[in-house]
């Protein structure tokens, strides 16, 4: 698991540019001649026909930059893409994906020496103040690196070990819930399905739930589980009362969120799945919303299961392995009561 998260959070994947997501996903489960992507680039997988529909979804998208302007010294500006707090931009190395590869880039930052008075010191800069430089001193000069308007951004990766069970790095949220998706496809392949089975990987989650949308509307499923990440309440410095979801204890059924309420026959299934696998699980009113919220509003009974993180949507997210495989065996439990039994 840590070895496919490592690859997974290396794409780049900004909402709006999953390409190379997809066909990562596409190429190691060897999927060609068998899925489909529509025309918003969601990625779809079908094993059997009939009733009931079943669909697992998690969001393939990360949240990142994109360039709005290349100034004349030959620095960047640019816009946020899905939900970017500015105090993480600061002092930050990117990449920016180019028509001829990935390019380097950093935010910088004034530095202390440079600064005439305490309060400029304590002042938050917004993103509309920073520019991302490249290294060059002229507009043309970082237009001929093959740098262009509307290129996507993304804070450079690396996955780390932290201690025993964890690792943090950029796009766990939601890297988590393909690699999830993943492993339960390479299991369930081969098996005889009561019904359908539809394994979806989404888009542009962090900009509206706009592919589940999609997804929704075309495929109109029975009962949709959403695999995502949900922000815990035990790093440092947070009230635990605030979300009591904590790392190393199991997947996380949001049972209330922001925009969705779990549906409670499928909630009740979890349950008593993971009762009888011995898998512990928790049980949470999370912040936020996934994209549970927009196929439950076409009419299916959903079940959004989170893996516990810390420090969402930051450059250092961190997650537990041992939840992961959890969450891989409660969502294999929960289909097979569903509609392989």
């Amino acid at each position: 698991m840590y070895e496919l998260l490592n690859e997974l959070t290396a794409i780049p994947g900004v909402s709006g540019n999953e390409t190379r997501v997809r066909e990562f996903i596409i190429d190691r489960l060897k999927l060609k001649g068998k899925c489909r992507v529509d025309s918003i680039g969601n990625l779809m997988v079908e094993i059997g026909k009939g009733e009931p529909h079943v669909a697992l979804v998690a969001h393939m998208d990360e949240v990142g930059l994109i360039i709005t302007k290349i100034e004349e010294d030959g620095s960047l500006r640019f816009n946020k893409i899905g939900g970017i707090d500015d105090r993480i931009l600061l002092s930050r190395r990117v990449e920016i994906s180019t028509s001829k590869g990935l390019i380097n880039g950093v935010i910088g930052i004034k530095p202390p020496h440079l600064m005439t008075s305490p309060e400029e010191r304590k002042t938050v800069l917004s993103s509309e103040n920073l520019r991302i430089d490249v290294g060059t001193r002229s507009r043309k000069e970082t237009e001929r690196l093959g740098i262009r308007v509307l290129d996507f951004v993304t804070f450079t990766k690396g996955l780390i070990r932290l201690g025993k069970d964890l690792v943090s790095g950029r796009a766990l949220d939601d890297r988590v819930g393909c690699a999830v998706l993943m492993s339960c496809y390479e299991r369930l392949d081969k098996k005889k399905v009561r019904g359908k089975l539809t394994f979806s990987w989404s888009t542009q989650e962090e900009m509206g739930l706009r592919g589940a949308k999609v997804i929704a509307h075309t495929l109109r499923p029975d009962y949709v589980i959403v695999i995502d990440t949900c922000s815990s309440g035990d790093a440092p410095g947070i009230d635990g009362h605030l979300q009591p979801a904590m790392l190393g204890s199991g997947p996380v059924i949001r049972y209330l969120d922001s925009r969705s309420i779990a549906s409670p026959f499928l909630r009740d299934l979890a349950n008593k799945t993971a009762s009888g696998g011995k898998i512990g699980v928790q049980e949470v009113v999370a912040g936020g919303a996934t994209d549970a919220t927009a196929v439950q509003e076409t009419g299916s009974a959903v079940l959004p299961i989170g893996v516990a993180m810390r420090y969402t949507h930051s450059t250092t997210e961190a997650v537990s392995l041992s939840d992961i495989g959890n969450t891989v065996e409660l969502v294999l439990g929960i289909v097979d009561n569903l509609c392989m039994n």
